[in-house]
């Protein structure tokens, strides 16, 4: 499953931007005004000669809060679900959430679904934030994204020929309140050749899809795994192949970046 590390960087400036990327009491380190951006985990996907890849996150932004270093807020990351091996049910991801001082209701982003061996895993909804944006459904070959700016984008559905998995901006350049989106999971066929992997997803992208072909060397492949929030790519067998594992939805993300005044 995937995890921040360092993919947000300094792009706000002197403003503290945190990334949280696991379940946690937030205190604010300073007073002010704060964009919150809540992200669901990614679906995982499906192994072998059936199903699908996951659905992405859902989206849950609240655009200005005022905070104090009294509040407080109760942080649920939701993690990344589990891509199945040889046709079995994949599992959904799990769901973020922020609740507290200042806050009405909860601020609610659902993971997408995982696929099963017979559909590819839906996008997760979101809740209660002045934008609450869907993630995008599960493609045959690729993840869904998380959706910054609209339901998220669907992994792509029998698109042939070489590719790889596309990441729509840097995430560094998050900022002020704003948060680069993601790519749905693309697709790549494999023959004979070693390197039987799907890509990765970037940023809020989901994980690239596999198709394996003749396999008289290799005996098993793997679908991409989602990134932050998104679903996780299939890894499709197509004949030949001992065992075929479906790429994990990526976790959830909490972005708490504070605001000019």
């Amino acid at each position: 499953m995937s995890t921040l590390s360092s993919l947000i960087s300094g792009g706000g400036g002197a403003l503290p931007q945190i990334a949280l990327t696991q379940s946690q009491t937030f205190v604010p380190p300073q007073d002010g005004n704060v964009c919150i951006h809540v992200i669901g985990a990614g679906g995982g996907a499906v192994g072998g000669q059936g199903g699908g890849s996951g659905g992405g996150g859902g989206y849950c932004k609240k655009n200005n809060l005022a905070v104090t270093t009294s509040g407080s807020f109760t942080v649920v990351v939701g993690v990344g679900g589990l891509g199945s091996t040889n046709d079995g049910n994949s599992s959904a991801g799990g769901n973020s959430t922020v609740a507290g001082t200042g806050l009405s209701a909860t601020l609610t982003a659902n993971g997408g679904s995982g696929a099963s061996t017979s559909t590819n895993g839906t996008g997760g909804s979101a809740s209660n934030g002045d934008v609450n944006n869907t993630g995008g459904v599960g493609g045959f070959y690729g993840g869904g994204a998380v959706g910054i700016y609209g339901t998220g984008d669907s992994g792509l559905t029998l698109a042939k020929g070489a590719g790889t998995t596309d990441s729509l901006g840097d995430p560094s350049l998050c900022g002020f309140g704003h948060i680069a989106g993601g790519h749905g999971g693309k697709y790549t066929e494999k023959g004979d050749e070693s390197g039987v992997n799907g890509q990765d997803g970037g940023f809020l992208s989901g994980g690239g899809g596999i198709e394996t072909r003749t396999r008289s060397s290799i005996e098993h492949s793997y679908g991409g795994n989602g990134g932050i929030g998104g679903g996780g790519g299939i890894s499709y067998r197509a004949g030949g192949l001992t065992s075929a594992f479906g790429g994990h939805g990526g976790d959830g993300l909490v972005l708490i970046q504070y605001l000019p005044s």
